[in-house]
């Protein structure tokens, strides 16, 4: 999980929930690892590669001492890593983890597959390529027409390959983008404020063109820029940015807390790409079954509490004015705050922790000469369901019959004027070149 200022991220909280359930379940089941008890440890990367390789190097090291490559007192026994909710992330840990040939399940990093790199990092992702969702996009664009379009991507190597690689393929399909801006990369909020005007030069461009649709990319942290962007941009009197905005996998609108309805204002109409999830039983059981009074070990709950609810505990610093009772409810939350569903990142979670566990009673069967038979896990693909929207995002209106597009002197082949057709020639259909 990361935090602003030592705030737990709802979303993220329930990746920890997942992780804690799966474990659980798994500790529970005779028929896989009898006699052994998994067990877990939680580190935070703060988004920052600093934070990173010390949090790697300290899962590597002997508990409650800071001593890699060094084994003494009470031993971890680590067997796998599951991490990596953006791609830089897993690429830091990757670069530890290769020299001790740990393998590192990576649940949320979505960069395409090179095949250099996937030969020198030990990293298995639990999540589709890359390139499935470059295919949703460009379909989604031609399905609906929107042939003009702004993109802006996170400023960092994952965002600028998928800049590319998308450039190329909306200008085959005939799609243009009207502008792709960069989003200035910080890891604590405090850097936000440091780069608010690079944000408002971004909001300023995205108000003030024509495109109606916008594509985002980035990474978890990223909507909530976004969030505090349009915020920035209503403050100082700007236009509102009434846009359709596609957003990839890695954003999520539960990933930040929204504190009132108006926050989410600008995003009504979005079209948000999903990691496929399934409904696991007993999940939304141990959800409601959250007290914050009986927190035990979990010293995420009531800070989760608090920041979910907005009220405070005894004892504790006061932010807020209203006091927690523990009788609040989960399930009354809208879902921008918190999702009772398991979401797609903690379901892949879930499933890393049946793969290292399988992995794991495969190769206890092997030592033991058990020819028994494994039982094979699989997760079950689910269909997505089509669904349509109304606005248009085009540079220019279809031609209509009998007129044909003539280019416009320094504009992209998106923006045309309307010419009547050359004499003896007429055209049936709308938009055409000739």
């Amino acid at each position: 999980m990361y935090n602003f200022n030592c705030r737990v991220v709802p979303k993220n909280y329930q990746h920890v929930l997942a992780l804690v359930f799966a474990v659980n379940e798994l500790n529970e089941n005779p028929q896989i690892l009898p006699n052994v008890t998994l067990g877990f440890h939680i580190h935070d990367s703060y988004f920052s590669e600093r934070m990173t390789y010390w949090a790697t190097l300290d899962i590597l090291s002997t508990s409650y001492r800071f001593v890699p490559n060094y084994q003494c007192d009470i031993q971890k026994n680590l067997m796998a890593i599951i991490g990596g909710l953006d791609f830089e992330t897993s690429l830091h840990m990757a670069a530890i983890l290769t020299g001790y040939k740990i393998p590192q399940l990576s649940y949320g990093s979505f960069a395409p597959e090179d095949a250099d790199q996937s030969q020198s990092t030990p990293f298995y992702r639990m999540v589709p390529n890359e390139a499935h969702q470059y295919t949703g996009i460009l379909e989604l664009l031609l399905q609906f027409g929107w042939t003009w379009v702004g993109l802006l991507t996170v400023d960092s190597e994952s965002g600028e390959k998928f800049m590319e690689i998308l450039q190329t393929l909306l200008s085959q399909r005939g799609i243009c983008l009207a502008f792709s801006e960069r989003t200035p990369k910080g890891t604590y909020l405090e850097e936000y404020y440091n780069l608010l005007s690079q944000w408002l030069q971004a909001y300023l461009i995205i108000a003030e063109s024509k495109a109606n649709t916008v594509i985002v990319y980035g990474e978890d942290k990223s909507m909530f820029y976004l969030q505090l962007l349009l915020a920035a941009g209503e403050a100082e009197n700007v236009t509102s940015l009434a846009k359709v905005w596609i957003m990839t996998a890695q954003l999520d609108f539960s990933a930040v807390a929204f504190r009132t309805s108006q926050d989410m204002q600008p995003f009504h109409g979005s079209i948000c790409f999903t990691v496929h999830s399934n409904e696991v039983q007993g999940f939304k059981t141990l959800l409601r079954s959250l007290n914050p009074f009986m927190a035990g070990e979990d010293g995420f709950l009531q800070q989760f509490w608090q920041q979910t609810f907005h009220c405070s505990f005894p004892n504790s610093i006061a932010e807020f004015s209203e006091t927690c009772t523990g009788q609040e409810k989960l399930d009354s939350l809208p879902s921008s705050g918190f999702e009772m569903s398991m979401t797609g990142h903690s379901y892949s979670i879930y499933n890393a922790v049946y793969v290292v566990a399988h992995a794991l009673h495969a190769m206890f069967q092997s030592w033991s000469k058990d020819r028994g038979i494994v039982r094979r896990w699989r997760p079950q693909l689910q269909k997505l369901q089509p669904w349509q929207l109304p606005p248009l995002s085009q540079c220019n209106k279809n031609c209509p019959s009998g007129t044909r597009r003539k280019k416009k002197e320094g504009e992209k082949f998106c923006c045309y004027d309307c010419t009547p057709c050359s004499e003896g020639k007429i055209s049936y259909q709308k938009g055409r070149k000739h």
